[in-house]
């Protein structure tokens, strides 16, 4: 018969030596004993507030992602779990999706009352949530279809003005002139992110968050790089035109996924000027979605095999030399090692770019048509998400129910609930996951391959395991490229390395397919 399963959670807001979290995890550990429960995991938060959010804590994220396998989460005391009501709260609605119960060591939440005790606490603040919400839920409504700032920072390349219940966007000339200027090089003058980012930075233009931060007067945290995934978002989000915006239910919020708020006619909602023509912004959007390379693509153009070839000598790495004569590439991979009166050995120098292209052809005979795969680490957000959009759903379900049938309200319902549950399906699939896992990232190695730079491209070496073994040239050879002095070496992708079952299964495919040597 199966034991009962159990996550073991511990907090602390301050760590000093006398409160040491052992003695409460070993109370949780002899109360699991003593239920005959088995103690699967144990996660704990040092130096965190009981007022943070769960997302917030390392440990409760573990204790969420570890939700659909276990059937008790055990804390010594109820305050270890959370001192805010709402927090506590949400941490009960996650366990009961996923059928978990809350429970602690000392007695008050025990499993025969604990679904009690949980109802009398929540009852307290329910009532005052609910008005609170409402209170909020319809300011913001109201101050929102006025076009008015709904707090917060002002996007880029605004401020804001105006009284109290009456805030709207004014523009920020010296910020909007940045916006503008990229926008124009982008479209114009065929500038990359990447390019305008480094440019950015040079110049000593503040950052976004930075920017504001001077032009409140408050001090600065030291940040001056742009980055181009910071600059992407500057230009991508709506609110370039002037328009208020709101995040996409199901989706998580940022300014590729944003869309503008909507008025009664389904027209965008102004807070204030534009700051690109409608043309401008359309022309850099396109631009921008026709740049997107991804996740994980390194763009600093430093050498492809750095730390990857070695010296055969001595084991150390082949630093390349930049060289150029009259627009022909001269440029040689050299052990330092080997160099000079204080070498240690002899001279180990070979060209290049004879050097890059033997290995990049051999690595894209091998791998380039697998599938390239990424590393997903589970932080529990999926869990917290799936409980709180299957919430959504049953409450849009039930508006529906008074709606009228095919009427315009209930058409739009309808639209929010395909969206939700396309979302829940996704939260679902994810929240299975307690551990970290390899996932299609899209398209082949060869794909990715063509996409980066020589720093990417460094990475996806790094990724398959490469190395590179290089020997000194013989003495009086020829003064010419001699593949006979590499060795390449593959230990494979990181997912073969990792489930070697796996690893082996796809090496035979690739023999028989005649991809192998």
């Amino acid at each position: 018969m199966r034991k009962p399963t159990v996550v073991i959670y511990d907090r602390l807001s301050r760590l000093f030596a006398e409160e040491a979290p052992d003695h409460r995890i070993a109370a949780c550990k002899a109360y699991a004993e003593s239920q005959g429960w088995e103690v699967v995991h144990v996660a704990t938060d040092t130096n965190v507030s009981g007022a943070s959010r769960l997302e917030d804590r390392p440990g409760m994220r573990e204790v969420l992602s570890w939700l659909p396998r276990a059937d008790y989460v055990l804390a010594a005391k109820l305050d270890r779990y959370a001192r805010s009501v709402l927090e506590f709260q949400r941490l009960l609605k996650t366990a009961e999706s996923t059928q978990t119960t809350i429970v602690t060591a000392d007695g008050v939440l025990a499993p025969q009352t604990s679904r009690l005790i949980v109802n009398v606490l929540a009852s307290f603040a329910e009532y005052e949530r609910d008005m609170i919400k409402a209170r909020i839920t319809a300011s913001k409504e109201h101050f929102r279809t006025r076009g008015n700032h709904l707090g917060g920072l002002a996007p880029y390349g605004y401020a804001v003005s105006g009284p109290v219940n009456d805030k709207r966007w004014v523009i920020d000339e010296s910020a909007a002139a940045i916006i503008r200027d990229c926008a124009d090089k982008l479209i114009n003058h065929g500038a990359s992110l990447t390019g305008l980012a480094r440019d950015l930075t040079a110049r000593g233009i503040l950052p976004p968050a930075e920017h504001a931060r001077q032009r409140a007067g408050r001090k600065l945290r030291g940040s001056k790089q742009w980055h181009s995934t910071t600059l992407r978002d500057v230009l991508y989000t709506p609110a370039v035109r002037g328009w208020l915006v709101q995040s996409v239910p199901g989706t998580k919020r940022g300014a590729i996924t944003n869309q503008p708020v909507l008025d009664a006619e389904g027209k965008p909602v102004s807070a204030g000027p534009e700051i690109l023509s409608a043309e401008t912004w359309s022309a850099v959007r396109a631009i921008l979605d026709g740049k997107a390379r991804g996740r994980g693509s390194d763009r600093t153009g430093k050498a492809v095999l750095l730390h990857i070839a070695r010296c055969s000598e001595c084991d150390g790495p082949l630093y390349r030399q930049r060289r150029e004569v009259k627009g022909k590439d001269y440029s040689t991979y050299v052990c330092r090692a080997g160099v000079g009166k204080r070498g240690i050995h002899r001279p180990n120098v070979i060209i290049a770019r004879n050097l890059e292209e033997l290995v990049t052809a051999d690595y894209l005979k091998r791998f380039g048509s697998l599938a390239l795969m990424r590393w997903a680490e589970p932080d529990g957000s999926a869990v917290l998400q799936l409980s709180e959009v299957t919430e959504q759903i049953e409450r849009l379900a039930g508006n529906l129910a008074g709606l009228t049938p095919n009427g315009t309200a209930a058409r739009a319902v309808i639209g929010q609930l395909t969206a939700l549950e396309k979302r829940q399906a996704e939260l679902q699939e994810e929240s299975a996951h307690a551990k970290g896992r390899w996932v299609d990232a899209g398209g082949t190695v060869a794909d990715e391959w063509e996409r980066r730079d020589e720093e990417g491209r460094r990475g996806l070496l790094a990724d398959l395991g490469t190395r590179v073994v290089v020997r000194p040239a013989t003495p009086g050879a020829p003064k010419r490229f001699d593949p006979s002095r590499i060795s390449v070496e593959f230990e494979g992708p990181a997912w073969w390395r990792d489930d070697p079952a796996a690893g082996a299964l796809a090496g035979v495919a690739m023999e028989v397919s005649g991809l192998l040597d």
